[in-house]
């Protein structure tokens, strides 16, 4: 990709983010180490999960999702960097909390039902249709208790909850934390090479 390909890139991905298109800001990361995927397939594969949910609950999207496609959390690889490629995701139906999230999020939305993001610290779970759901565990349905322990289990301590924690959070937000866990499993890579487009995306929000 030429330097000029890279900043057209980076100047984008902060307007898809604020256009709250995140589907999309999400699979323009994966161009970064694969110029020539194909976008409109994977938000094909979004499309045709949202016209298999029946109903406007959280279950209803769960047996879709969570059942039907198998998506999940990547518990056995979960620092593997391709974790956080939504396209990747897509094709391997395992990945980080966040990016198995924004699958949830974008296709309960394209069903109709209400969806929102939540970054718990260390780990991220949505709303859907009203109910807290942790994704990255296969849609379980938790309460405030639950969330405690789940940050408990990510960074260590008791189970503790703050009310602001439960905040949803815009997709700018989300794209930005997807950054920062590419910057963070770069840097363990010693990647230079893919640190420096992260870097950048991360600058321009």
């Amino acid at each position: 990709m030429t330097s000029q390909g890279i900043a057209a890139r980076v100047r984008r991905l902060p307007q898809l983010a604020a256009a709250d298109r995140l589907a999309e800001s999400c699979l323009l990361i994966g161009t970064f180490v694969e110029p020539d995927l194909d976008g409109f397939d994977y938000l094909g594969r979004l499309d045709r999960m949202a016209a298999q949910v029946s109903g406007s609950t959280h279950l209803a999207l769960r047996r879709v999702v969570s059942i039907h496609e198998g998506i999940g959390g990547n518990v056995e690889d979960y620092n593997n960097v391709e974790n956080s490629f939504l396209h990747r995701v897509l094709d391997t139906r395992r990945g980080l909390p966040i990016t198995v999230s924004v699958i949830w999020i974008e296709v309960g939305r394209r069903a109709g039902l209400e969806m929102h993001g939540v970054g718990l610290p260390g780990h991220f779970v949505v709303y859907a249709a009203g109910q807290l759901v942790d994704p990255f565990h296969f849609g379980e349905a938790i309460g405030a208790d639950e969330a405690g322990m789940l940050v408990a289990e990510a960074l260590g301590g008791r189970p503790r909850l703050e009310p602001a924690w439960l905040v949803p959070v815009e997709s700018s937000a989300i794209v930005t934390r997807i950054l920062a866990n590419l910057e963070a499993a770069y840097t363990r890579l010693g990647d230079e090479t893919n640190l420096s487009w992260v870097r950048a995306c991360l600058d321009a929000f």
